[in-house]
């Protein structure tokens, strides 16, 4: 019996540790996969080293200290595999130098308050297109369907859509940054 309530213990604590890691990592995933995207030059190569991180901060769990910055450990933990991939990728003609990569991992703030301020700027950017550009943009990242349905529906071509989706991410992302200057040099 005793036997079976410790198995009973050890499955309810791996459970709750579980739900834990997931919680976290839930809600600084987009955070660190654009830390990991800014290390590297390629979008592949983000998604390669963005899973084995993930990997890693799942099997390592346990070092990290509740309480504490999720996120930070998490980067701290991505910026070690950005140099393991960087090792291993060193045939490759276009990889970063060391010098840059540690760099941009130092001027990359990713705490809590910075992603908070973005996300406030981010809306109120939002606000400043037009009404056109946020109804495609709600359609096409609220909506159900693709964005060969989406284009079906409105009789543009998929293409077109990416094209009106990119040109509206730049506008955000310009607005965003300049928000983000100005807020600096106002400190």
């Amino acid at each position: 019996m005793a036997f079976d309530s410790e198995n009973q213990r050890r499955r309810a604590d791996d459970l709750r540790r579980y739900e834990q890691f997931v919680g976290l990592f839930a809600q600084t995933h987009d955070n660190l996969f654009a830390y990991v995207f800014s290390l590297l030059p390629r979008w592949s190569d983000a998604e390669d080293v963005f899973q084995q991180t993930s990997l890693i901060l799942w099997r390592k769990f346990a070092e990290f200290q509740p309480g504490s910055d999720f996120l930070a450990w998490a980067c701290r933990v991505a910026f070690f595999e950005v140099q393991n991939f960087r090792r291993a990728a060193g045939r490759q003609r276009l990889t970063f130098n060391n010098e840059l990569i540690e760099r941009l991992a130092a001027e990359r703030d990713v705490g809590p308050q910075r992603v908070s301020l973005r996300r406030e700027f981010l809306l109120e950017c939002i606000e400043r297109l037009s009404e056109k550009q946020r109804e495609l943009l709600g359609r096409a990242y609220q909506g159900e369907g693709s964005i060969r349905q989406l284009a079906e529906q409105l009789k543009r071509s998929p293409q077109t859509i990416y094209n009106r989706l990119n040109q509206i991410r730049h506008l955000l992302f310009e607005c965003v940054e300049d928000a983000m200057r100005r807020r600096r040099t106002e400190q």
